[in-house]
């Protein structure tokens, strides 16, 4: 009896000492990063009457695997924990005087991806003011979870829509650069 009480007490001790460093093992084989070479081109076609537009899409490409493994290579994309959009800004390459953001009365972002390929809103500007303006920050919901969206993902489209208030005399040329934090873990 005392033989199975001995190693009952053993093997309930070994067990406090394994379970602590076996988590503290999948906290080494973590990575954080900010994904900052997210960014994607389109050309916003020119605005010839007011009211609800798409203003363009672009695709971008990122190798997510070869980005989680430079930080550490016992994790991969297989491992991503969570993935939040942290900014996004709207870049004019051609703006003029009267043909800039000023032009927008609304706009906002949604983005899909080759994994999950329903869009989803993640950036918005309501009442974007009507002054001279060449790059656009949108406010960002960092709430949304887009770990379904990176999870083993490589392509990711950018929508971009809005409402104008005044017209444009030309296509403009916009980049757009998102800002993403990505946990990946064992």
């Amino acid at each position: 009896m005392k033989k199975i009480i001995y190693t009952s007490v053993a093997l309930l001790l070994l067990g406090f000492t394994v379970l602590p460093a076996c988590n503290k093992l999948k906290e080494l084989a973590k990575v954080n990063l900010t994904l900052d070479n997210a960014k994607g081109e389109f050309d916003m076609p020119e605005l010839t009457a007011i009211g609800e537009v798409n203003l363009g899409t672009a695709d971008t490409y990122i190798n997510l695997d070869s980005l989680i493994k430079a930080e550490n290579s016992d994790v991969s994309a297989n491992n991503i924990r969570s993935v939040h959009m942290k900014s996004c800004t709207l870049v004019l390459t051609n703006g003029t005087a009267i043909n800039n953001f000023s032009a927008l009365e609304s706009c906002k972002l949604e983005i899909k991806s080759n994994k999950k390929t329903d869009y989803v809103q993640m950036a918005s500007v309501t009442n974007n003011p009507d002054v001279e303006a060449y790059s656009l920050n949108m406010p960002v919901d960092q709430s949304i979870e887009l770990k379904d969206y990176f999870l083993n993902a490589n392509v990711f489209t950018i929508k971009v829509s809005g409402k104008n208030r005044k017209m444009t005399t030309q296509p403009l040329h916009c980049r757009v650069e998102l800002k993403y934090t990505l946990e990946a873990g064992l």
